[in-house]
């Protein structure tokens, strides 16, 4: 199977499985048989595309606003896209239209991310009235309020919850209480049958904990449907000491300690010698920054077209992405998670070559 497929098939899976874990949850089970249906057809229409030279994405992460409203020590998106200066960020509409957009051309997966994305509130609350897959919506949990359980609890969003592991290890990357509050706001959906999950930034810190048993299993009582774990990127300087060991590395990447558990594990980037390379630049997923630049991946802010002014179709058509997919297995993983992040002078030097070609 070609690579992309490989990767959209295993994006379908996922959803099949969260749903195989709870059976007896028939609600849920529909919402994600759902989605797991909707990535074959989705599947069939990226193929077409493919068939005409254009790549789409199975993945489009869209980080909606730089604005945050926690200051995380270390904090990749802080270190990379400071709020300071940026230009003006997408309209709400701007944004819809180019969501509806990349579900016509394939697009399976709408990831919504941050800085904060619940600080676009009125934005969020049109996509989840609007009909089609379920979103995952990364955020830190302290805007959630009664309203938005119960929008998360009728819609199409899906929050995910940032934590850093235990109540101890959040508070000392987060601060005091958070944790608290992020558990509450679980267990208030969990009373509403709703779907939610959990990412984690895995770091040499707190490795350990994650892979433990106790966390895993306190984490299977919270009701959560998915866990999202993705490796420390230093993109921050002189927090280089909460890269992972190559040790810790090793056993998340085995995956043993997230065997038989009621939720799926996503790892991030996770190993992608499976898929011969490089997952970013659009032959896994793409990232849309708040202004509208169509970026390789989150961590790699990088960027020679947008959607601001034109199509997401035309911006597909990026020689600089279509120069790092061509030179995907150059890109192998390093310490630290992301390859790209790692070699920015090499993106430099094929975005040079590309405006050459062009």
């Amino acid at each position: 199977m070609d690579p992309s497929a490989l990767f959209g098939e295993r994006v379908r899976s996922l959803f099949q499985t969260a749903a195989r874990s709870r059976p007896l949850d028939i609600r849920r089970t529909v919402r994600l048989l759902r989605t797991a249906a909707f990535q074959k057809s989705q599947a069939r229409r990226r193929a077409e595309a493919a068939g005409e030279g254009r790549i789409v994405p199975a993945v489009l992460i869209a980080s909606v606003t730089r604005r945050c409203n926690l200051d995380c020590a270390g904090c990749y998106s802080k270190a990379l896209r400071p709020a300071a200066g940026a230009p003006g960020e997408l309209s709400d509409r701007r944004f819809l239209e180019l969501f509806r957009e990349a579900r016509d051309l394939g697009v399976g997966v709408l990831m919504l991310a941050g800085g904060e994305p619940l600080l676009r509130r009125n934005l969020l609350e049109q996509v989840s009235r609007t009909p089609g897959p379920l979103v995952p919506v990364f955020t830190n949990g302290l805007l959630v309020d009664g309203a938005w359980l119960e929008l998360f609890a009728r819609g199409t969003l899906v929050p995910v919850f940032s934590i850093e592991g235990d109540a101890s290890q959040t508070r000392e990357r987060r601060g005091a209480g958070i944790h608290e509050k992020v558990l509450a706001s679980m267990r208030a959906l969990r009373d509403r049958g709703a779907l939610f999950g959990v990412s984690i930034t895995a770091t040499s810190r707190n490795a350990d904990t994650l892979l433990s048993d106790s966390f895993l299993d306190d984490l299977e009582e919270t009701g959560a449907s998915v866990l999202f774990v993705v490796e420390y990127v230093p993109a921050a300087p002189g927090t280089e000491d909460l890269v992972l060991t190559d040790a810790q590395k090793a056993a998340l990447n085995s995956r043993k300690a997230f065997r038989g558990r009621t939720f799926p594990a996503v790892i991030l980037p996770g190993d992608e010698e499976d898929y011969g390379g490089c997952l970013a630049a659009g032959r896994g997923f793409l990232h849309l920054s708040p202004e509208g630049a169509l970026e390789a991946c989150p961590f790699a802010p990088y960027s020679d077209t947008g959607v601001s002014d034109r199509s997401l179709r035309e911006a597909l058509d990026s020689p600089l992405l279509a120069a790092i997919r061509a030179r995907h297995s150059d890109l192998t993983e390093t310490k630290g998670g992301c390859a790209l992040w790692n070699r920015g002078g090499w993106i430099a030097s094929l975005g040079a070559c590309a405006a050459k070609a062009g």
